[in-house]
């Protein structure tokens, strides 16, 4: 990789790093991001308190948001699915990998109204 590539990564790495989104994010239909970031945050403090059933509670409300906005199948979509899977096996560890890639992923996202988030 030369400098120039070098660089360009670094700065994209911390675009993402302070929660802005990229310039070519994909847009996520109506839904309210913010609140996807907050029930996504909030799941994962729930499974770090033991609060299994508040962590799923959280995630059904986001997978409910994704349904009705049409984000179902997007990147976020997928690992809130995936760790709405986990909760229901009782393997909380595992549905915090998958909410923390779910968080990642929203991280990418912008309204696509265009509104900043």
């Amino acid at each position: 990789m030369d400098a120039m590539q070098t660089a360009l990564v670094g700065i994209d790495s911390l675009i993402h790093a302070t929660g802005h989104p990229h310039p070519t994010a994909p847009a996520l239909g109506s839904t309210d991001v913010q609140a996807l970031r907050d029930d996504v945050r909030e799941a994962i403090v729930a499974i770090y308190c033991d609060h299994d059933e508040q962590a799923a509670r959280r995630v059904g409300h986001a997978r409910w948001l994704l349904r009705e906005s049409a984000g179902a199948g997007s990147l976020s979509s997928v690992h809130i699915e995936e760790a709405a899977f986990h909760l229901r096996q009782h393997h909380p560890w595992e549905a915090l990998s998958a909410l923390r890639l779910a968080g990642d992923a929203l991280l990418a996202v912008q309204p696509l109204s265009g509104e900043r988030s």
